[in-house]
Order: structure tokens, then sequence, then C-alpha cells
């Protein structure tokens, strides 16, 4: 039987919105949303469609990854293989097989380590050591720099840096297959209910375009209210599913449907496509979609107002402006 129609054995690299302050505001989560039922919903609907997941194949792995205020996090991570006895008859199973009794060890241990990790984390009103501290409410940080949509920017979770996570971790598992034999086709979901981060357009498009390259859909799901302009481009440049449910007590339901295939039973079904995409860059300083602006030359930062020097890195433009 030919590679291509044997059933996938899939790396699914879940990447799960655990911001307390974006789950303490009421913002975004009108009624009948994922969001507005709580981040306990998410969360079971969560742990029901990763045991459905490894029920549909043993050879399935995932790692979960949660987007905190302070950072990203590995909630759970599957092993990857076993070593392999050359000389056994069954060197195939032996680098997937972890069946203990009868029972899939992925199935019963990975959620309640998933759980346990992340009651650990640190909760919103703990320092973080600087990194991260929330804005004022005055909107000025402590080197005077005004903070325009403070509240909005401190509930913004780090989703760029949890995507360039995945992505390592999907490259560490390639690496390991061509050392191992393994065969994975990797693939990442988002479920995301804050706003995007303008600030995050060069690092989001760097990570989408890796994606691509690597032949790794990005499938997302939208929690809240609100729309995500790069999870939109990331499912239409990877060839991904786009997915806001209508209805947050199906939340389960959509998982299943859109996520819960492998990448070649993709190909016979019809996957909900976004309409509408917004292709538009965010400015760096109102935080708003732009159709045409300008561009600083030195770290690509863009703006829909012409400034005499870059916020983001610093480069002087006074000379151009009066030049021009």
């Amino acid at each position: 039987m030919p590679d291509d129609i044997v059933d996938d054995k899939s790396l699914l690299i879940l990447l799960v919105e655990t911001n307390p302050n974006y789950w303490a505001s009421s913002e975004g989560k009108s009624e009948g949303t994922a969001a507005a039922a709580g981040l306990t919903h998410v969360l079971n609907a969560t742990t029901v469609f990763l045991n459905s997941f490894f029920a549909l194949n043993q050879q399935n792995r995932a790692a979960v990854i949660a987007v905190h205020d302070d950072g990203c996090h590995y909630l759970y991570t599957s092993p990857l293989g076993a070593p392999i006895d050359e000389e056994g008859g069954d060197a195939e199973d032996a680098k997937w097989t972890n069946k203990v009794g009868g029972l899939d060890p992925l199935q019963t241990e990975g959620v309640p380590t998933m759980l346990k990790r992340l009651a650990e984390l640190a909760p919103a009103d703990k320092p973080s050591g600087g990194k991260n501290k929330k804005p004022p409410k005055g909107g000025l940080t402590d080197d005077g720099v005004g903070v325009r949509n403070g509240d909005a920017q401190s509930r913004a979770s780090p989703i760029a840096g949890a995507l360039s996570l995945a992505l390592c971790y999907c490259n560490r598992a390639q690496s390991l297959e061509q050392s191992a034999g393994l065969r994975v086709k990797p693939r990442i979901l988002c479920m995301q209910g804050s706003q995007d981060n303008p600030t995050d357009y060069i690092s989001m498009m760097n990570a989408i375009f890796s994606a691509q390259r690597q032949s790794i859909p990005i499938d997302s799901c939208m929690l809240g209210d609100y729309d995500s302009p790069f999870m939109q481009q990331a499912a239409h440049i990877t060839r991904g599913a786009y997915v806001k449910p209508t209805r947050g007590d199906g939340l389960l339901q959509y998982l299943l449907t859109t996520a819960g295939v492998d990448l070649y039973s993709r190909k016979y079904m019809k996957l909900p496509a976004a309409r509408g995409i917004d292709f538009r860059a965010s400015c760096f300083c109102h935080k708003r979609p732009v159709a045409v602006g300008f561009v600083c030359s030195v770290c690509l930062s863009i703006f829909c107002e012409r400034v005499e020097a870059c916020h983001t890195c610093g480069a002087d433009f006074s000379t151009i402006t009066a030049d021009a």
C-alpha cells in the first residue's frame, strides 16, 4: 500500500489561551460564545478532544502549550518514540506502542498532567520579573512613553511566541523522524480569544511563512467575538481551517469536525473556509489595519502617518522628511 494512503501518524501542537488577564475581562465575550462560558468550559472541550484525537490512532502524538500572560509554557508533550530493537521482529510497533494492560497512557496520563501543570502557572497578579508588567491606568510606562489602548494591550497574549515555540517543537520532531525513522505529519491548532497584538505583525508573518515552508497547516478556533486577521492569514497561507464558532456550547463538535481528522482525510472533506480575509497590515502607531502606510526601512515597522523617527528601532527619518 502506498505511503500516501496509509493513515497519518499525526503530531498535533495545541495552543490554548490561558491568559488570566483576558479571562478576567468581560470584553469580547458576548452571550453564546465559547469564551462566555469561561476557561473551564474551554478546557473541558479541549480534554475530550485530545482523548478523541489519541483514540483515532494509537500512533498520534500531541503537545499542549499554554499561552499565558507571562509567556508560553508546555503543559503536556507526548513521547515521540522509544528506543528501537533493530533485531526485533516488530520494530515499527516498538516505536509507538505504549499500551499497558490494554490502556493507552496517552489518554490516562495526558489530561491529568496538562491540568496539573496549568494549575501551577503564575496568576495574573503575580510579579513576572518585570518582563511583562501591566501598563498603569494612566497609559504611561516607566520611561514616559504613551500607550494607547493600555487595557487591551495588557490582555493581549503572546500568540506569536507560542506559534514560534510550536514550530520549534515540530522541527525537533522532524529531526527525530530522520534519526529514528519515525514518520509524523505535524499540524498546529490555535485556540485564541484575545485580539491580535499589532506589534507582533513581523514575528507572526515570519512564523506563518516558516510553517508554509515546512508544509505545516495552522488551524484556528476563535473563542470570543474578536476576529484575528493574523490567524485568517495563517489559515489561508498554510491551507488550514479558520473557525469562529457561532455557538459556544458546540465547541467540542467544531474541534472534532475540523481539527480532529488527519491530513489525508482532509482531502475528502469540505472544511470551513474563512470569508473576507483581512490581508491588511496593522500600523504600530495607532494599532489599526492600513491599506497604505509608511514602512521603516530598518525594522519594517508600519505606520499610518509620516513620522520623524521609528517608534520601534529609533531610526531617524527627520533628514529624509526635510528633504522631501
